[in-house]
């Protein structure tokens, strides 16, 4: 059944460039140095679904990041940093306070203590009652 009073007249033909449609006036461009057939691949793809037209920025060589001197660039499905562990026979948990394995003072990082830290807080002028509470629960506690 045909609509009446709706849309408007058609402009253009298939195939044939549009004036209000700047996607599909792009020309049919394949990449250059491809394996044979590739771009017979690329027209046929192109004329099936233009192209849409994209913004191209001019790229400043002097503006790109700099890569880390001295290490490859990471190619996608490689991992070029794995390397084994230098520390075979230690286990993971080495340096944790629980689990197999030297505790924190391996590490040769003291600091203060969890008391040392409460007796501090709660000392301060500018302490809440809450602080207060705190320390003193830790200190029945044994802390």
């Amino acid at each position: 059944m045909p609509r009446k009073g709706r849309g408007g007249a058609r402009q253009g033909t298939p195939g044939i460039a549009y004036g209000n449609r700047t996607d599909l006036n792009q020309p049919i461009s394949t990449v250059p140095g491809q394996e044979y057939g590739k771009a017979t691949e690329q027209r046929d793809a192109q004329r099936a679904v233009p192209m849409a037209s994209s913004p191209v920025a001019d790229i400043d060589p002097s503006m790109a990041p700099p890569t880390p001197q001295g290490r490859p660039m990471a190619m996608p499905g490689s991992l070029p940093y794995i390397a084994p562990t230098s520390r075979p026979d230690e286990p993971v948990t080495a340096g944790l306070p629980t689990g197999p394995g030297p505790g924190p003072e391996a590490l040769g990082a003291t600091g203060p203590t969890f008391d040392q830290i409460i007796r501090s807080v709660a000392s301060s002028p500018h302490a809440s009652a809450v602080a207060t509470q705190i320390a003193n629960v830790a200190r029945s506690l044994g802390y």
